[in-house]
C-alpha cells in the first residue's frame, strides 16, 4: 500500500511539473509572439520610411534629370547617384528585418527571391538581346526600369511564398 501510494505521489508530482512546464511554455510562447509583432511593426515602419525616403529621391533625380537636360555634366551625375546612399539605408534595414525573423519567414523571403532573381535575368538577358536586334525606345522598355520590374517579381514572389506557407 505504502509502494503504492509513493507511486501516486511522484505519478502527481510529474503531472503538476508537466502541468507546470505547458504553462511556461505557453507564456513564453505569448510573450515571443508579441515580440515577433513588435519586431515586424517596428521593422515595417522603419522599411517603409527608408522606402518612401528612396522612392522620392529617384523620383526627384529622375525629374531634375529630364528638367535639365543641358545641365553640367558632373551635376547630372550627382543627381543620378543621389538616391543610391538612400537606396543602400534600404536594403541594410531590409536585411536587418530578414535576420530578425523567424525560420518560416525567413524561408518566405528566400522563395520569393528564389522566383524573382531567375525572372529578372531572364528579362535583364532578353532586353540586352533584343536591344542588339532592334532599337528599343527607352521610355517603354529600358534597364532603368528594371528595378521597378524585379520589384513586381519579388512581391509576386512573396505573395506565392506566404500562400503555400500559411
Amino acid at each position: 500500500y505504502i509502494h503504492s501510494q509513493e507511486g501516486d505521489m511522484s505519478l502527481m508530482h510529474l503531472v503538476r511539473r508537466l502541468n507546470s512546464a505547458i504553462a511556461d511554455a505557453e507564456r513564453a510562447g505569448g510573450e515571443a509572439g508579441a515580440a515577433i509583432e513588435h519586431t515586424n511593426k517596428y521593422y515595417g515602419l522603419r522599411l517603409l520610411r527608408a522606402g518612401l525616403f528612396w522612392v522620392s529621391t529617384y523620383a526627384v533625380s529622375r525629374g531634375l534629370l529630364q528638367l535639365m537636360p543641358d545641365a553640367d555634366r558632373n551635376l547630372r551625375v550627382l543627381i543620378a547617384l543621389a538616391p543610391i546612399p538612400l537606396f543602400v539605408w534600404f536594403l541594410w534595414i531590409w536585411m536587418k528585418g530578414v535576420a530578425a525573423m523567424d525560420e518560416l519567414q525567413r524561408r518566405i523571403e528566400l522563395e520569393a527571391l528564389a522566383f524573382a532573381f531567375p525572372i529578372c535575368v531572364v528579362i535583364l538577358m532578353t532586353l540586352g538581346l533584343l536591344e542588339l536586334a532592334v532599337p528599343l525606345n527607352p521610355d517603354d522598355w529600358s534597364y532603368r526600369h528594371l528595378w521597378a520590374m524585379m520589384s513586381a517579381l519579388y512581391y509576386a514572389g512573396l505573395w506565392r511564398a506566404k500562400r503555400k506557407y500559411e
